[in-house]
Order: structure tokens, then C-alpha cells, then sequence
């Protein structure tokens, strides 16, 4: 018996150390860019109020959640981390560099970014973000992201 539990906790010892465990997201890069968030209304609809990111000269908005279809190389590199301010959390810990956002493999345009908070539990899935000037336009959204149905989007 013991022999058998030995055996069994140096598989999993193993294929932790060679990767068979999965392939973990991409590592914060050196000269990370540090993401506050700011809020954007939507007048035209309904009047809700969404957190924004700045990347590259445009504004993204929540747009969804990662489905069955997600797996964790389709984060294609980290750019860098949300600021944990008050404008998104109630405890604010500017130190914090957990929840990271990446690019997208196959979305050279990056209409969408991903965030993830590394500490979370096994419970905890990504959330995407969309590019605010994409609405209306037809664009190839991710087969790995489930639409919530905000207003904003349709």
C-alpha cells in the first residue's frame, strides 16, 4: 500500500516538473504596462455603466467568458496587469500584479484581450474584453467566448 501511494505522488511530482500537468499563461513580461481601469456609460441603451481598459490607442469593454471550447494556450502573450485601485476593488492594493491581461492567439488585430487573476481558484475562468470600436463592424469573434448578452453589443 505504502508502496503504491509512493508511486502514485511521484507521478504526479513528475509530470508537474515536465509540463503534463497543462501549460500555464504566458509570464508578465519585464516592462509590464500597469492597467487602470475607467468607466464607460452606454447612453444609447440602457444607460450601464462598464469598466474600461486603454491598449493601444483603443478602449475595451467587458464582452464575455471563456467556454468549454477555452484552453490556456490560446493566450497568446501577457502585456501586462490591472492596477487594483479603488475603481475595482474595495481593498485596494496598487502592489497587487495578479490579475494579468493577455493578447489573443489568432486576433492579430487584438479586438479582444483576456484576464485572468493567476491566484484565483480552479473555479475562477478568464474574462474577455472587446474593443469598443468593433461594435457593428463583423468580426471573427473567438469560438472560446461565451456573449453574456449585454445590450451594449447587440
Amino acid at each position: 500500500m505504502k508502496l503504491t501511494v509512493f508511486a502514485v505522488l511521484l507521478l504526479l511530482v513528475f509530470s508537474a516538473l515536465s509540463g503534463c500537468a497543462g501549460p500555464d499563461y504566458p509570464p508578465l513580461p519585464d516592462d509590464p504596462i500597469a492597467f487602470k481601469t475607467g468607466s464607460f456609460e452606454d447612453t444609447e441603451h440602457d444607460g450601464a455603466l462598464y469598466a474600461t481598459l486603454e491598449y493601444g490607442g483603443r478602449t475595451y469593454i467587458g464582452y464575455g467568458t471563456a467556454n468549454r471550447r477555452f484552453s490556456r494556450d490560446k493566450a497568446e502573450s501577457c502585456i501586462g496587469y490591472i492596477v487594483m485601485d479603488g475603481n475595482i476593488t474595495s481593498v485596494p492594493d496598487p502592489d497587487n500584479r495578479n490579475s494579468r491581461v493577455y493578447t489573443l492567439v489568432g486576433d492579430p488585430a487584438h479586438d479582444f484581450l483576456m484576464d485572468f487573476d493567476k491566484t484565483a481558484g480552479p473555479m475562477n475562468q478568464p474574462y474577455f474584453w472587446r474593443a469598443v470600436d468593433t461594435r457593428g463592424k463583423d468580426i471573427a469573434v473567438p469560438e472560446f467566448i461565451d456573449d453574456p448578452g449585454y445590450e451594449y453589443w447587440r
